[in-house]
């Protein structure tokens, strides 16, 4: 506390003294958004952007005129999103000191968008020069889907596993490239959120509960991102942009039921002007009954951001994200006897012959609050030197629990009761990330940062099954990075380089004296990418090679448990080893008639160089006597192929089409390479979007590839099933009529249908709902 009372100190400080800079420039960027037929566009979202991320934004008058006054001179990036268009992105705007910039923009509705992203290099860049592979779902295409959770919305992106074991509000995974599911690093605003009480510290306990509100964007950087991002982002990372405050004041707000008595409801208020700037939001999701009618599930999910801006060089930013979640939670599925008595591999998942499907359990449950909290304050010095120095708190508090009810339909499968619980984890993360931003010339981009990270982990059962109870463990980690950025061929040739230590100091609860003296080591990591574009055909090749790492989570650290006769028994290993990946994509993305088509494919490998594992073992290589444990020892591996197709060929037109072929392979003491668990060969995914005049029509289709999981019996000697769960093709559709009643209000009706094709699957053994209707209205003024 102490720490982040002087840090908002010192930013109190920076502000008194910087404002004054305004006054050294008068530099300013104007002009009118029209569309292809030349009219003005009324309150369409124009957003400045420097290099280094210093960000303003504004919305056009009824003449369609935009302006940024006061500005520090420098080479910004102009950015346009309106209802019904394209999203439009400029070339380079350099503006010298005194100069009135003038710059009209024409949207289009009939071509692929080119907007800017921040994810592939920490800084802002145009989509043709990214060298990393990137797919960016803006406002528009997450609203057209009328998806109730993030994850959802994420479906059919190339190389993207989303898997739900169950109605909205079960457990939710994200897989990127055939990786595992804590390999995906996930983002506010470019910092990590994660939670300290997860078994691999990631967000996997998260992911569930996140829900699309207030977000600008959505950034998936597939492929290392370490170098930039630190720890998780083995296989990429998703990066949720918040929505920048606009001039003028708005206000959304909606409702709509449906199948499962699902009720969701939501309200959305921003306003400000171009120094000072809000928005704020609230959704809250029920759903009453569920599968099996008993599948329970509440979330109530509040975001927004503030945004300052004492002068034209200086921002200060807040954001803040938080859920409150209650979910009933099924008892799990089993194998049975039929799943032994075959001569397949890996025979076929049937419910009823080879396992037993998820079924009701009266008073299982999740309760879990995460909120999310950061401010970062930004300068440009001058036209070469930007900083920006950032503190984030990521808490969480989750509560799994079991009591004695048994559903009387099922007395069969728990003959001696169910058994009592109450795990009670309390995550706390705090991170501080300094960068300093320098143009050494017009074409090389040169970053240098600091990032300290602070965790702990507070764990409480009841029963108990350790001596240590209600204990806190912490870790700290320290790690300097750098990157340098080079355009060259006047913007054709994009290189990058990257390169990031991390070291690490740790206190336990309780720890062996034997290890007392022993620090954990630490990690290096590296990045390069490249790309060329060639201009006249609309070619771009690409290529990125990089280390990706994991820190070991907490709980790997200094786990600890009583098991039967053998007493306390230890499984952690304090000196652990960071996890450590190398991985390689090359591709090409092509434009073509005039920007209405883009295509392009990608081949990724990935080989996890070392993990972390828990294993039982004969000799303790910690002379601990103990007799399993995590362990470092060698990963297994994953390569394909990703491609794409987005196309708007015709006017209020967006398609998106994707296919994903994976091999991922585990390493196995004994048996080598095996392969993975729930990822699939085949992903295909196809999202069609068409807009005419008030109408919106929105059909997204996936179709997800047979895949392996394991499945235990629940009963002695609890053996392991591997079983190939059958692929399934999912569809939505959704319509929405919008209004314009009033010159400022829209009314918007919708209704849709999921899973149209009425497909009975199963997620690793947990029954997923066939199909369902939703329905509501929007009022947006």
């Amino acid at each position: 506390m102490k720490t982040l009372k002087r840090f908002l100190s010192s930013i109190t400080f920076l502000l008194l003294l910087f404002p004054v800079t305004s006054a050294q420039s008068s530099a300013s960027i104007k002009g009118t958004v029209t569309d292809q037929n030349g009219g003005s566009i009324t309150r369409a979202q124009v957003v400045l952007n420097s290099r280094s991320s210093f960000q303003l934004a504004t919305t056009t008058r009824d003449n369609g005129e935009y302006s940024f006054k006061d500005l520090s001179p420098g080479v910004y990036l102009l950015e346009v999103r309106a209802e019904g268009f394209a999203t439009f992105a400029s070339e380079e705007v350099r503006i010298d000191k005194g100069e009135v910039k003038e710059l009209n923009m024409r949207l289009s509705p009939a071509v692929v968008s080119a907007s800017v992203v921040v994810s592939a290099t920490g800084t802002v860049q145009r989509t043709d020069e990214v060298a990393k592979v990137v797919t960016n779902l803006d406002q528009q295409s997450i609203e057209a889907k009328h998806e109730l959770t993030l994850a959802e919305a994420l479906r059919g992106v190339p190389g993207v596993r989303v898997q739900q074991q169950g109605s909205t509000g079960a457990l939710t995974t994200l897989r990127l490239r055939g990786l595992r599911n804590f390999d995906t690093a996930v983002l506010l605003d470019g910092m990590r959120v994660r939670d300290a009480g997860d078994i691999n510290g990631s967000a996997v306990s998260l992911i569930s509960d996140l829900v699309p509100v207030s977000l600008d964007r959505i950034e998936i950087l597939r492929g290392s991102g370490s170098s930039i991002y630190g720890t998780h982002a083995i296989g990429g990372v998703v990066n949720m942009i918040p929505e920048t405050p606009t001039s003028g004041y708005h206000f959304n707000t909606g409702f709509e039921a449906g199948s499962l008595h699902t009720f969701r409801e939501h309200i959305q208020f921003s306003g400000g002007g171009q120094r000072v700037g809000f928005n704020i939001a609230a959704n809250r999701l029920d759903v009453r009954k569920g599968i099996d009618g008993n599948d329970q599930y509440g979330n109530i999910a509040l975001a927004g951001r503030i945004q300052v801006n004492p002068s034209s060089t200086t921002t200060l930013a807040g954001n803040f994200y938080g859920t409150i979640a209650n979910a009933r939670v099924n008892d799990s599925p089993f194998a049975l006897p039929g799943a032994f008595g075959t001569s397949q591999l890996y025979p076929d998942a049937i419910a009823g012959i080879t396992f037993e499907p998820d079924f009701n359990n009266p008073d299982q449950g999740r309760r879990n609050r995460m909120l999310t909290g950061s401010v970062r304050f930004s300068q440009l010095v001058d036209q070469r030197v930007s900083y920006s120095v950032a503190y984030q708190h990521v808490g969480s508090n989750r509560r799994n629990y079991n009591g004695p009810a048994v559903d009387p339909r099922y007395v069969a499968f728990v003959p001696f009761g169910d058994f009592e619980f109450l795990n009670v984890n309390r995550g706390n993360v705090d991170t501080f990330d300094g960068r300093v931003n320098v143009q050494f010339t017009r074409s090389n981009l040169a970053t240098f940062g600091f990032e300290f990270e602070h965790e702990s982990l507070f764990q409480s059962s009841q029963p108990s099954f350790t001596t240590f109870n209600n204990t806190t463990d912490r870790q700290r980690s320290y790690a300097v990075f750098g990157q340098d950025q080079l355009s060259l061929l006047e913007d054709r040739l994009q290189l990058s380089v990257g390169v990031r230590a991390q070291s690490y100091r740790v206190r336990a609860a309780d720890r062996p004296g034997t290890l007392q003296n022993q620090s954990a080591e630490g990690s290096v990591t590296g990045d390069g990418a490249i790309a060329y574009l060639f201009r006249s055909t609309g070619t771009k090749l690409r290529a990125h090679v990089g280390n990706g790492f994991r820190a070991p989570a907490l709980f790997e650290r200094f786990g600890e448990g009583t098991f039967g006769s053998a007493g306390q028994v230890r499984f952690g290993d304090p000196t652990l080893k960071a996890e450590q990946s190398i991985s390689v994509d090359a591709g090409f993305d092509q434009r073509l008639a005039s920007d209405r088509v883009m295509f392009g494919a990608t081949y990724f490998y990935t080989r996890l160089q070392r993990v972390i594992a828990f294993t039982g073992f004969v000799v303790d290589p910690l002379g601990l006597g103990r007799f399993s444990g995590y362990v470092n020892r060698p990963g297994g591996l994953s390569r394909g192929v990703e491609s794409y197709v987005d196309a708007s060929i015709t006017k209020g037109m967006d398609l998106r089409a994707s296919y994903t072929y994976t091999n991922s392979d585990r390493f196995v003491s004994g048996l080598g390479l095996q392969p993975e668990y729930v990822i699939p060969k085949h992903l295909f995914g196809l999202n069609w979007s068409q807009r005419y005049r008030s109408i919106i029509f929105n059909f997204d289709l996936n179709r997800t590839g047979s895949y392996i999981a394991p499945v235990f019996e629940n009963n002695f000697p609890f053996r392991m099933a591997e079983l190939t769960f059958a692929g399934y093709t999912k569809g939505d559709v959704f319509v929405s009529y919008e209004r314009q009643q009033t010159e400022t209000l829209t009314l918007v009706i919708f209704g849709g249908l999921e899973n149209l094709f009425h497909q009975k699957y199963f997620e690793n053994g947990f029954l997923a709902p066939r199909t369902t209707f939703r329905s509501g209205v929007n009022l947006r003024f």
